[in-house]
Order: structure tokens, then C-alpha cells, then sequence
């Protein structure tokens, strides 16, 4: 753990999930409630998407408890930071990178074996954000990775198409713009 971030139970901490005792944090047991509480899902009714959504939930709280404490270090040591506006971003999908980069895609991996689904067909089922179309997106999002990367506070600014840029089709000849209803779900990552 970095120097200056507060420790798990730390009753001093301005943190409510520091103060929880025996609050479960491992990712089958956030997995698990996020598909029964959250989604209001048992064992009849569950579908492939339930499993998608629940799980990047669980990534979500896993991502939302170290962007807090961050903010606070940043609020505490008074940091400056960047902040980077265009108006596309293509950062991918989020699901497969927020397991990697939390280490918890094999944990993950394991937990949907044992449940009789399989990792790489939910992840399947994530759209590709509709933030951008071309090299400007793609420089954005690589830049934002590079600030994360070197450690400097950073955030994003742009557009959230509600359709996505667009998508072209031809149609008699004719070239036609039909709006990507990339948002047709809701993204427990995206949104």
C-alpha cells in the first residue's frame, strides 16, 4: 500500500466501507449481491447479461473505492492536476481491461467457469463505446493512458454521444448515417 493511504478498518477514515466490519470485498461475494439485490436475480432467472451487468457492478465498486481515496490524496496533498478535452475518446471496451488491471480476471475467470458461463462470451457481450470514430479517439484515450500510466492526476473531458458518432451504410448507391445505438443497455462500466 502507497505511503499516506489509510488502511482497511482505520476508524479514523472518512471512508463508510473502511468502518464496515466484516464487510465482504472479495469479488464473488460483491458478484453475488450485485446479481441479487442489485438486479434482483436468482438462480431461474439470471441471464447471460445479468452476468455481464453484475459483474462489471462489482468492478465498478471495486474502481469507485480506490477513485475516492485517490480524490482524497489529491484534495489532502493538494496536487495539480491535467485535465485533457477532445471531443472523441475509443477506450475500448472496459470489462476484460478493469479485470486485468485489477488483477482479478482469473478470479473472475474461475468464479464463471464454476457457475457454467464463460468469461470470453460475457465480455462478448459489451458494446464498443460510441465516443469516437477514428485517430482523434484513439490519441485521446492513449494519452489519458499514458497520464495514468506515469502517475500524473488526470481526467478526460468530452462528448457522451447518446447514438454514438454514427454508423455508415450504403443504400442504393447512397451513402446514409444510421445512429449507433451503442446505449441500447445500459453499461454498468460505461455509464
Amino acid at each position: 500500500m502507497k505511503e499516506g493511504f489509510l488502511p482497511k478498518n482505520d476508524y479514523s477514515s472518512i471512508f463508510f466501507t473502511d468502518k464496515a466490519e466484516g464487510m465482504a470485498t472479495d469479488i464473488k461475494n460483491k458478484f453475488l449481491n450485485h446479481l441479487e439485490y442489485s438486479l434482483v436475480k436468482d438462480t431461474t432467472t439470471v441471464e447471460h447479461w445479468d452476468v455481464y451487468y453484475a459483474l462489471g457492478l462489482s468492478l465498478r465498486d471495486r474502481l469507485i473505492e480506490r477513485w475516492l481515496r485517490t480524490q482524497y490524496e489529491y484534495r489532502k496533498q493538494d496536487v495539480k492536476k491535467v485535465y485533457y478535452l477532445s471531443m472523441e475518446f475509443l477506450i475500448g471496451r472496459l470489462l476484460g481491461n478493469s479485470l486485468i488491471n485489477l488483477d482479478l480476471y482469473n478470479e473472475s475467470y474461475d468464479m464463471l467457469k464454476e457457475m457454467g458461463y464463460s468469461l470470453e462470451d460475457i465480455a462478448e457481450l459489451e458494446p464498443d463505446m460510441g465516443l469516437g470514430n477514428g485517430g482523434l479517439g484513439r490519441l485521446a484515450a492513449c494519452f489519458m493512458d499514458s497520464l495514468a500510466t506515469q502517475a500524473y492526476p488526470s481526467y478526460g473531458y468530452g462528448i457522451r454521444y447518446e447514438f454514438g458518432i454514427f454508423r455508415q451504410e450504403i443504400a442504393r448507391g447512397y451513402q446514409t448515417e444510421v445512429p449507433d445505438h451503442w446505449r441500447k443497455k445500459r453499461l454498468s462500466l460505461g455509464d
